[in-house]
């Protein structure tokens, strides 16, 4: 009798620990991914203008980081867009201090296709990106412009590194 007591007991005292660690174990990733860019990342601050032209039907990939954030924690959403080709634009409302990727990729480019960009924040220009494919793309390859900003909000108004 003693013996099954025990066993029952190990058993219940398994299946505590089993449904706790199931309620408060860390369940992955909390980042956000999207079909679409957003309109407003967090509580916003400065609109973050995406202006594209591209020849072919394209995908706009957009991630929003805060480096301040430990390794692991710091995308905070991944966003893409597929797009016809032609011009399109985006206003996003994203705070200081968060940053990332904008990518434009051709989804299927011939040569002649042309791919474009423009960043801007607060209405001044942060990038301009321009390509144009002269040959067929080789295997396992990418036709793309692409930006990256520690923080949006702040790009391009660091003062330069002095002369050496």
């Amino acid at each position: 009798m003693k013996r099954i007591l025990l066993r029952a007991g190990l058993s219940l005292a398994g299946m505590v620990v089993t449904l706790l660690w199931w309620t408060y174990h860390d369940t992955g990733s909390h980042v956000e991914s999207m079909n679409h860019l957003p309109a407003k990342v967090l509580d916003g601050g400065h609109p973050l203008e995406i202006l594209t032209e591209a020849s072919t039907p394209s995908t706009v990939h957009v991630t929003f980081e805060d480096l301040r954030k430990p390794v692991g924690q710091q995308i905070l959403i991944q966003s893409s867009e597929k797009i016809p080709a032609g011009t399109r634009s985006w206003t996003i409302d994203v705070p200081a201090g968060i940053g990332g990727y904008v990518e434009l990729n051709a989804d299927h480019p011939v040569p002649g296709d042309t791919v474009a960009a423009t960043l801007k924040v607060d209405g001044r220009e942060l990038g301009r990106q321009a390509e144009k494919l002269e040959s067929p793309l080789e295997p396992n390859t990418a036709f793309f412009v692409q930006f990256e900003y520690d923080d949006f909000s702040t790009a391009g108004t660091e003062p330069a590194d002095p002369p050496e």
